[in-house]
C-alpha cells in the first residue's frame, strides 16, 4: 500500500484495538467477547448494525492462486453474511463464496471482497475487505511483506485501509413535532474520519437538514424520520449507515373539521355524471380526496370529484366519502346522502343503420345495425332486434337481420327498424331509408291466325301475358292499329294471362297491330311485338 509504512499500520491497528478495549470496558461495544447487545446502549432505541472488524483477504493474488476472506466481526449477534467478490469495484459474476481464484481476466486489476450483514429488520450494512492486486501477465505480485511483522502491509492478517464503524449512530429524543432529535456520531475504526449527516423523511432527504440534530416540523407529522450517516477519509473507501426510523405522530388535538356539508348533483341517469359540491373545512386550506361508494362499499378507481354512473349502479345507493387532509392534522371524513340512479336515456347511434342488397323479388336484403354509443361495461355492442316494413307497415314475422324480397313487395318500399338495447338504458330505435323493390317484368305476345283477311271479315288477335313467378297475371290491355286505339279490355286472373280480341270493320290495306299491357301494383307494363295484317278488297 503506497505511502503507508509498517509503523503506520501498527499505529492504526493499535488505536483501533485501544478504542475497542476502552469501549468494551465501558460496556458500550460488543463483539465476539462483548457482554451487552448494542441495542442496550439506549434502552427503547433500536440498534444500528456496525462493523467491529472488517473482513480480511489473504493470498498472493496470482492468477490461479486462491484468495481467502475472513468474515467481519459485527456489533450484534446473529448477523447473516453474504459475500460478493469485486474486480476494480465491479461485481464478479458467480463469485460469492469464501474463496476466489483470480483468472487471466483479473490480471492487472484489484480484487476485493464485500460482505453484507443482515439481521431481522435492521438496515443491512456492507463491510469491505482490503484489496489485493492481481499481477499483470509477466509481472510479479505485490511484496508479500515480512510474515513475522504484523504491521507489514503484506501480512495476510492486516486488514489494511478499511474503514468501519465500531459503534453505529443512534437516534435520541422524543419523536414529536417541535421536539429536538439528535444522532450520536459513530465511533470509527480509523482516525481523522469526516462524518456527515442527512436527515430523511420516509427515506427522502429533507432539504437543509444536515446537522447532527433536527427539530421535526408539521411536514414530518405522520411520517418516518431517519438519518443517513457517512464517514469519509482520504484514500479509503467511504462508509454510509442508516439509522432506524422514528415515527412522528400527528399533532394531538388538531383534527380537520368540516365547515359545510357535501352534496351530490346530477340527473342520476345511467351514463351521466354525478358531481360533488363541498365540503369546506377548518382549516380552510385542507385538501379533499374522494371515494365513491355503492351501497357503502368503495367503487374501484372512483376517486375523482365526478363519477359517471354505470349499469351496475342501477338499483343501488350511490354516495361519496370526502376526506379532508392537512399535513400535521388528523384527517376527517364526511359522506354525502345517497342517491338512487335511474334508467339512462335511449342509446344513440354513432353510425346510422342502413340496408344493403338489391331491390328485386327473390333477392336477399341485409340490415346493417350501425354503431351505437354508451358502450357496455365489457365494451360489447348492444343487443339488436329487427322489424321489416313494407311501405311503412310491419311485415308479420319479418324480424331477422336478413329478408328475402317477396312478390308482395314488388313496387313497394322496404325499410327495417333497428332496436338497440343495453342494460340500464332505454332502447334506441332507428328506421332505415327504404329500398324500392322493382316490379316483376312481364312479356306480352300477340298473334293472328291469318296474316291476310278479306274486307268485311273480323280479325282475331290472340294475346298471351307472362310474368315470372306469377301464375295468373291480370290487368288492362289496349290494342292499337298504329297509334289508333282499337280495343281496351281487362285481362281477368282466371284466364291465366290468355285472351282473344275480335277486330271487325278493318279497312282494306296493311294494318300494324300491337297490344300494350298497363301493368299492376306488382307487375311492370309491357308492349307486344307488331303484328302485320293485310285486309283485301276481294270478297
Amino acid at each position: 500500500m503506497t505511502g503507508i509504512t509498517p509503523r503506520m499500520h501498527r499505529f492504526t491497528r493499535a488505536v483501533g484495538a485501544l478504542a475497542i478495549s476502552a469501549l468494551v470496558s465501558a460496556g458500550l461495544v460488543v463483539g465476539p467477547t462483548g457482554t451487552a447487545q448494542a441495542k442496550d446502549l439506549l434502552p427503547g432505541v433500536p440498534a444500528a448494525l456496525a462493523v467491529v472488524s472488517a473482513p480480511v483477504l489473504s493470498g498472493t493474488g496470482d492468477v490461479g492462486s486462491t484468495l481467502t476472506r475472513t468474515l467481519p466481526v459485527w456489533n450484534l449477534a446473529g448477523v447473516t453474511n453474504s459475500t460478493q467478490w469485486l474486480s476494480d469495484g465491479a461485481a464478479i459474476p458467480g463469485a460469492t463464496g469464501a474463496t476466489y481464484v483470480p483468472t487471466a481476466a483479473d490480471a492487472g486489476s484489484t480484487v476485493q471482497a464485500a460482505v453484507t450483514g443482515t439481521l431481522l429488520d435492521i438496515v443491512p450494512l456492507t463491510a469491505y475487505s482490503n484489496a489485493i492486486t492481481v499481477p499483470a501477465a509477466g509481472g510479479g505480485g505485490e511484496d508479500p511483506g515480512d510474515p513475522g511483522d504484523p504491521g507489514d502491509p503484506g501480512d495476510p492478517g492486516d486488514p489494511g485501509d478499511v474503514l468501519s464503524a465500531l459503534v453505529g449512530p443512534v437516534l435520541n429524543g422524543t419523536p414529536a413535532v417541535g421536539s429536538l432529535l439528535t444522532v450520536t456520531a459513530p465511533v470509527w475504526s480509523l482516525p481523522g474520519v469526516t462524518t456527515t449527516y442527512q436527515w430523511l423523511r420516509d427515506g427522502v432527504p429533507i432539504p437543509g437538514a444536515d446537522d447532527p440534530f433536527y427539530v421535526p416540523t408539521v411536514d414530518d407529522a405522520g411520517h418516518q424520520v431517519s438519518v443517513s450517516v457517512s464517514g469519509a477519509l482520504l484514500g479509503v473507501p467511504g462508509v454510509s449507515m442508516l439509522t432506524e426510523s422514528l415515527g412522528i405522530p400527528l399533532s394531538s388535538g388538531s383534527t380537520v373539521s368540516p365547515a359545510s356539508d357535501v352534496t351530490v348533483s346530477g340527473t342520476r341517469k345511467i351514463g351521466t355524471a354525478l358531481t360533488v359540491t363541498g365540503p369546506t373545512w377548518e382549516p380552510a386550506d385542507a385538501t379533499n380526496t374522494y371515494q365513491w361508494l355503492r351501497d357503502e362499499a368503495p367503487i374501484a378507481s372512483a376517486t375523482a370529484a365526478t363519477y359517471t354512473l354505470v349499469p351496475a349502479d342501477l338499483g343501488h345507493a350511490i354516495s361519496v366519502k370526502v376526506t379532508g387532509h392537512k399535513d400535521g392534522w388528523t384527517d376527517n371524513t364526511i359522506t354525502s346522502d345517497p342517491v338512487a340512479p335511474v334508467v339512462g336515456d335511449p342509446i344513440q347511434f354513432l353510425l346510422k343503420p342502413r340496408l344493403t342488397g338489391t331491390g328485386k323479388v327473390g333477392k336477399l336484403l341485409t340490415a346493417d345495425p350501425g354503431v351505437w354509443g354508451s358502450a357496455g361495461e365489457d365494451g360489447a355492442p348492444p343487443a339488436f332486434s329487427y322489424q321489416w316494413n313494407r311501405n311503412g307497415v310491419a311485415i308479420p314475422g319479418a324480424v331477422a337481420q336478413t329478408y328475402q324480397a317477396q312478390l308482395a313487395d314488388a313496387g313497394r318500399s322496404l325499410t327495417v327498424t333497428v332496436k338497440a338495447a343495453r342494460p340500464a338504458y332505454r332502447p334506441g330505435t332507428f328506421t332505415t331509408a327504404g329500398i324500392t323493390v322493382a316490379k316483376v317484368a312481364t312479356s306480352l305476345r300477340a298473334t293472328t291466325a291469318k296474316s291476310t283477311i278479306k274486307k268485311g271479315q273480323a280479325a282475331v288477335l290472340a294475346l298471351l301475358l307472362k310474368a315470372p313467378g306469377v301464375a295468373k297475371p291480370a290487368g288492362v290491355v289496349k290494342v292499337f292499329d298504329g297509334k289508333l286505339l282499337l280495343e281496351k279490355l281487362t285481362l281477368a286472373p282466371g284466364k291465366r294471362g290468355r285472351t282473344t280480341v275480335r277486330l271487325a270493320g278493318l279497312k282494306p290495306g296493311l294494318h300494324k297491330l300491337t297490344a300494350a299491357y298497363a301493368g299492376s301494383a306488382v307487375l311492370a307494363g309491357t308492349t307486344s311485338q307488331v303484328v302485320r295484317l293485310k285486309v283485301t278488297t276481294k270478297k
